[in-house]
């Protein structure tokens, strides 16, 4: 088969809004924003700082992203990277991986974690989580 000819793969389509499940973090049903400008999803996080537990380093996550409340989360795995806020100013932010459910779509994706006690929707759902998944159709919300 010819690999620029192969068969388009059936992509569904959501709004610009939509629910998600962060099964990792054990949070459900909370709305989501599609952000098709950012590369990159973000997830709120109340705080995060380094700890050793049994002379391993972990990186600890205090979510607070549904009616459940605050919860305290360990990354074995993570890592540091510099964005631009969208009022142009860099952050260096934790990026951790994690399960994003949407729909029947189990995804497993690298996320950035900030504090978006300020902003109106605790998730922004980037291209890369995205990408060969899902068509956004900006006219509709939750689709």
């Amino acid at each position: 088969m010819d690999p620029l000819h192969r068969p388009e793969k059936k992509l569904k389509v959501i709004g610009r809004h939509i629910m998600i499940d962060l099964p990792d973090l054990n949070a459900h049903m909370i709305e989501a924003k599609i952000d098709t400008g950012a590369f990159r999803t973000v997830i709120h996080c109340i705080s995060t700082r380094l700890v050793s537990v049994n002379n391993q380093s972990f990186l600890e996550a205090i979510f607070n992203l549904d009616a459940e409340g605050e919860r305290k989360v360990l990354f074995e795995k993570f890592f540091q990277k510099e964005f631009k806020s969208s009022f142009g100013e860099l952050e260096t932010r934790y990026c951790v991986r994690t399960t994003i459910v949407i729909g029947k779509k189990k995804i497993h994706s690298d996320v950035s974690l900030t504090n978006r006690s300020d902003m109106r929707f605790q998730v922004l759902i980037g291209r890369k989580t995205l990408r060969k998944k899902f068509l956004v159709d900006v006219s509709r919300k939750f689709a």
